[in-house]
């Protein structure tokens, strides 16, 4: 089959699902495929890799119904949903799972909060979106990016296990290495204004609520030595800013201008932090362990599992998790980093395995 659908809503420039579709569309125009996207709003491509098609929708669920009509409806050509949507051939799970996000998070709100929540018009449309979506007569195939995401599906839903395939993210090796310049990496301390022989932990995610910053700048505040926090990502940061001002770390807080570079937070820094509340695989993570920085994560990040690092139990027992992280509040130590397991990080298998996923679905079809 050579007409291949891509349906994400929503284009975002600093979005993980959204360069993953514009690898994705490259790759499969490499091969001789026709792409189309199917998108609320999507940049035109300059060089002819993809076509869209505008849908009109104000929300998950109206996009899901429009897709139907358009894109569904047409018979004519093969569906990769990055969506909850009604009918796709492959889904990929990119998203995790919205029941567990709440399920997550309930346990740190208020009981107001949580009540919010059980009534959110939008939340309610979601959960049903993604109950359409793991039965069998509305997905032919599953990608998981972690093994967490496929025990998550195969505990709260009836869909066939073999039919759920886990596919690890991996990360440009040519791109996210170890920084061997001390001068270039002492350079990016004095702009972030980081003294050159601090203890630096850098934090990397947007929505800082979901990624777990709160609890970054807890955990960093708890630390015995002169821990500092370089904070990047999209979120509310005058809330953070507040925070660490009240518990006396306001002055080792760095926030990094939106749109800096991941890879200069990451050569600039000792140790990566992200306790988060709820991650199905956060790319930052692997990012971060391929420029051999030691990881500091929670069971809830489905990286976890890809990454040798620390991993959090409950990263609001700031206490007991500061006392786990002493062994990353000192410099970084190249000479310990296992090059073998940044092997592992390679992203060539991953896109190999899902153009694989797609030609098979293509024959099934």
């Amino acid at each position: 089959m050579k007409k291949i659908w891509l349906l994400r809503r929503r284009y975002t420039e600093a979005g993980g699902a959204e360069r993953f579709t514009q690898r994705l569309a490259t790759m499969l125009c490499q091969r001789g495929r026709e792409v189309w996207i199917a998108a609320e709003q999507w940049p035109e491509s300059s060089d002819g890799v993809y076509r869209t098609e505008r849908i009109q929708s104000n929300g998950p669920a109206a996009y899901s119904r429009q897709c139907a009509r358009q894109v569904v409806s047409r018979g004519d050509g093969l569906i990769f949903s990055l969506e909850r949507t009604s009918r796709q051939h492959v889904f990929r799970a990119g998203d995790g799972l919205h029941v567990c996000w709440l399920e997550r998070r309930k346990r740190y709100q208020s009981g107001l909060a949580r009540l919010w929540a059980a009534w959110n018009r939008r939340h309610r449309a979601v959960l049903e979106l993604e109950r359409q979506v793991f039965t069998s007569g509305a997905t032919n195939r599953v990608i998981a990016n972690s093994s967490m995401v496929k025990n998550e599906i195969l505990e709260r839903f009836a869909f066939p296990e073999d039919r759920i395939q886990v596919i690890h993210p991996g990360v440009d090796l040519n791109v996210f290495a170890p920084c061997a310049d001390a001068n270039h990496r002492h350079e990016i301390r004095r702009r972030l204004g980081v003294p050159h022989d601090a203890v630096a932990w850098c934090f990397v995610g947007s929505g800082f609520e979901r990624k777990g910053l709160l609890w970054a700048i807890r955990i960093a505040a708890r630390m015995k030595e002169n821990v500092w926090l370089i904070a990047l990502g999209k979120g509310n940061r005058a809330r953070y800013a507040r925070l660490a001002e009240r518990i006396g770390f306001h002055s080792r807080l760095r926030f990094v201008p939106e749109g800096a570079s991941s890879l200069d937070v990451y050569h600039a820094s000792d140790a990566f932090i992200l306790p988060t509340i709820y991650d199905p695989c956060s790319n930052a993570t692997l990012e971060a362990a391929a420029c051999g920085l030691p990881v500091i994560t929670t069971r809830a990040n489905g990286a976890a599992e890809w990454v040798q690092g620390i991993v959090l139990e409950d990263p609001s027992r700031t206490g007991e998790c500061a006392e786990r992280c002493v062994e990353c509040a000192r410099a970084l130590d190249l000479s310990r980093f296992d090059e073998t397991l940044r092997s592992r990080l390679d992203e060539t298998p991953c896109w190999e395995a899902i153009l694989q996923v797609i030609a098979d679905a293509a024959i099934q079809r």
